[in-house]
């Protein structure tokens, strides 16, 4: 069990992380309790919460009425009707979410939930999972609006008066009620940050009348995404993130073991589909949890030279200016490493200025960084940082050591620097 408020740079923001903790809010009746009574709360990480169910999202909502920053992992009782329904009651103030390791929470569905708030939020992370949800959340659509009803858009008034002032139970019931007018008047014009989006795929966005609100994340900034290894990276702009004109940076984690998996069906891991964000410029790509075979591969596997260049294929295409890269390791050998195909791909980025390697390197692999006529121009800025296990100084090896480094530095500075 662990609570964490402990004082904070900006200390204004106020935060909170609960792990491994029941009751965070019961939700029995009208009444707020719990964590909901923490009107003030700006920052609030909940991990591994076994009760935490819609009903408690709700209640944190509507109690934490100033929550800027949501963190939710491992929390198997979430769907995204809470989580969606938190979102619209929250859509004045939040603007950065994290959801990992929740059951009924798969990218497609928590790209759903964050609608109320497309428009607004800056900073996300979700799990790259592209699992099919099944028959009944797929065809469940909050944004449907019932031609039969001919209630009025303003008797939305008597819904919000269920907060706990007129001793009403508060269930389910009226978090559908309060999307069902939301979406209403979202039909009617009467709400200027909604718009309407055409019906799309499998993926069951808009597959009802097609309203939400929001028709980009135009104030993304920053996004994390979690994905296993051997999955692609295609699918996230057809689940939803299309559309994120101003994303500057972005971190994709890869985990999993390469060991014993067969070779990728497609050619590369999908990085060239980012190309469709023209203001990406920072990259975080993070394989270092990614465990495979360095030279000792048995006959028949693949070793992560392979690896590498399904994950890195396709990064020519974006114009990065700075990219940190950790590559898979082999814990046999105690090895991150860069190998030949990874250095050839990333001698193809033009527009690099700054670049980061968490592990070693062969001396002749990073020359590709210098040698290739006419290219890498503006690359100033080389490090190659040893910060999981310095390798030993009497290993017998082609890694780069001291004067390795010193020859590289000094045919990087050698370059025309065009500024």
């Amino acid at each position: 069990m662990v609570a964490d408020n402990r004082s904070n740079k900006n200390k204004s923001q106020n935060p909170l992380k609960l792990g491994q903790f029941h009751g965070i809010c019961s939700a029995i009746g009208s009444e707020l309790d719990g964590i909901a009574l923490c009107s003030g709360l700006e920052s609030l990480s909940i991990k591994n919460s076994a009760d935490l169910t819609d009903m408690g999202l709700i209640e944190i909502a509507r109690g934490c009425c100033k929550l800027a920053k949501f963190e939710v992992q491992g929390c198997k009782g979430i769907t995204v009707k809470g989580l969606r329904t938190m979102a619209c009651l929250l859509r004045k103030t939040l603007v950065d979410v994290g959801i990992s390791c929740c059951k009924n929470l798969d990218a497609a569905a928590s790209l759903r939930a964050l609608e109320p708030i497309r428009d607004r939020i800056q900073r996300l992370h979700i799990d790259c999972v592209w699992e099919q949800e099944d028959e009944h959340a797929r065809n469940f659509d909050l944004n449907q609006v019932n031609d039969d009803e001919a209630e009025d858009v303003n008797s939305e008034a008597s819904v919000l008066n269920r907060n706990g002032e007129d001793g009403d139970y508060m269930d389910l019931n009226w978090a559908a009620e309060y999307e069902h007018r939301s979406s209403k008047k979202c039909k009617l014009g009467l709400d200027g940050d909604c718009s309407y989006m055409p019906p799309s795929n499998g993926y069951g966005y808009g597959n009802g009348n097609g309203f939400w609100c929001g028709e980009s994340w135009e104030r993304l900034h920053y996004l994390s995404l979690w994905i296993g290894v051997g999955e692609l990276l295609t699918p996230l702009p057809t689940a939803g993130l299309d559309d994120c004109p101003n994303l500057e940076e972005i971190r994709i984690r890869v985990e999993g073991d390469c060991r014993g998996r067969q070779r990728p069906t497609q050619r590369d891991f999908g990085l060239s589909c980012l190309a469709g964000y023209p203001l990406l410029s920072k990259m975080k790509l993070d394989c270092g949890d990614t465990v495979g075979y360095a030279l000792t591969a048995p006959p028949g596997q693949m070793d992560l030279s392979l690896w590498e260049r399904f994950f890195l294929s396709g990064i020519e295409s974006l114009s990065l200016s700075e990219l940190d890269y950790w590559p898979p390791q082999d814990r046999d050998v105690n090895q991150r490493s860069l190998w030949l195909p990874a250095a050839g791909l990333l001698s193809e980025c033009l527009t690099l200025r700054k670049l980061f390697i968490h592990g070693t390197a062969h001396e002749h692999f990073m020359m590709f960084l210098v040698r290739i006529p006419n290219l890498n121009r503006n690359l100033r800025d080389v490090q190659l940082r040893e910060d999981y296990y310095p390798a030993p100084e009497n290993e017998m090896s082609t890694e780069m050591r001291v004067d390795s480094c010193r020859r590289f530095e000094e045919a990087l500075n050698r370059r025309p620097i065009l500024d």
